[in-house]
């Protein structure tokens, strides 16, 4: 049984996640916070094994509380609630090692999958809020750039082109994008996706944008070769 720990300030919220959670019985709600400083408590005390959390939060906002908690116990997941105006508190969540973004209204099924995606370790992240967090990294990408050294074990398994593609892929680009960019065909394009897939474990292109955030791969200089 999957144990949830739900925070938002707004009962209605609140109370509306607990009905729909615990009409499944793989899941378990054993807290509800209704500030950060009181999701940070629960967090550490309750041990969740994930968090759905709103990202404004009272007293500590949920950015904060993203980070409080990772330090102390990153084995904890975290789902960051949000809603269409929450674009400049994205990127950092994203920073902060939150494992999720939901927009709030979500429908029972996808909220319930989002869940298990997260808690087997997998990234959750609806569409819109994908896209905000790509079109922050468009603007961001090329300003503070530095190189990829051969020593960062991280990449030493990745062709320059694959680190290009994921690069693209992190700013938002199609495959029909990512072909004009890189000059290579569909198919082509698709046996890089698939293999960088395969050398990560993820399952879809979105976890790989995920991990080009985290990784501190967008604000990287790699040199373009063909290959």
């Amino acid at each position: 049984m999957i144990k949830i720990l739900i925070a938002d300030d707004q009962e209605l919220i609140r109370d509306s996640l607990h009905l729909l959670i615990s009409s499944d019985d793989r899941f378990k709600v054993i807290g509800m916070a209704v500030d950060g400083k009181e999701v940070v408590e629960m967090a550490l005390s309750l041990k969740p094994d994930v968090i759905l959390m709103d990202i404004r939060m009272p007293k500590i906002n949920g950015l904060e509380c993203v980070s409080l908690i990772k330090e102390k116990d990153d084995q904890i997941k975290i789902i960051i609630l949000t809603t269409f105006d929450d674009d400049e508190y994205v990127y950092d969540a994203v920073k902060g090692g939150a494992d999720g973004f939901l927009l709030k209204g979500i429908s029972k099924h996808d909220l319930l999958c989002s869940i298990v995606t997260v808690y087997d370790g997998g990234t959750s992240v609806d569409p819109q809020t994908a896209q905000k967090v790509f079109s922050l990294l468009g603007r961001l990408a090329g300003s503070s750039f530095r190189s990829i050294q051969d020593s960062d074990d991280r990449f030493k398994d990745f062709s320059m082109q694959e680190i290009h593609i994921m690069q693209l892929i992190g700013k938002g680009f199609s495959n029909k994008e990512i072909m004009q960019e890189v000059n290579f065909s569909e198919g082509t394009v698709r046996n890089y996706i698939s293999n960088i897939l395969k050398k990560l474990d993820l399952r879809d292109r979105t976890q790989i944008a995920i991990f080009a955030i985290q990784s501190g791969l967008m604000l990287r200089d790699v040199k373009h070769v063909d290959e």
